[in-house]
């Protein structure tokens, strides 16, 4: 059993993530998430009022987060192979589970974390439990094929 996704199927999930996650937003919070510090500036720069044409602009900021990641996974954990499906799957669970977060908001009126924010250090933790995992099992798979 493989530990991390393929990229193509990991890509394909992401940007099915993403969509959700803005349509969500367009639905439920009629475009608030376009009111972040970090979308405002970009959205008003491009004059973008609908959360779901960020999509591209997300997978873009998201592809070079991959790349990024991936090579710092390389060149600091030293992982030999498949480090950029790690980062992605990465990713992937860790946007998984905050899209089901606002899945059970909007759909079931869910209020243990009263902000968003509080969610941070949960998911942080997820995708580095994860993490170590898959790494471990990448360099164990490497190990043996060598």
């Amino acid at each position: 059993m493989q530990p991390v996704l393929s990229k193509t199927l990991g890509w394909i999930i992401l940007i099915l993530l993403v969509i959700l996650d803005e349509l969500l937003d367009v639905i439920f919070a009629e475009g608030s998430g376009l009111e972040s510090n970090i979308l405002r500036p970009i959205a008003n720069l491009l004059g973008i009022s609908n959360p779901l044409f960020m999509t591209p602009l997300v997978i873009i900021i998201f592809y070079f987060g991959v790349k990024s990641g991936a090579w710092l996974s390389k060149k600091v954990d030293k992982i030999p192979t498949q480090t950029e499906e790690l980062v992605l799957t990465t990713l992937i669970i860790v946007y998984a589970v905050f899209d089901l977060w606002l899945i059970f908001v909007y759909f079931f009126n869910f209020t243990l974390f009263k902000n968003h924010f509080y969610l941070i250090p949960i998911l942080i933790i997820i995708g580095i439990a994860y993490s170590w995992w898959a790494e471990k099992k990448l360099k164990n798979s490497y190990k043996r094929i060598k």
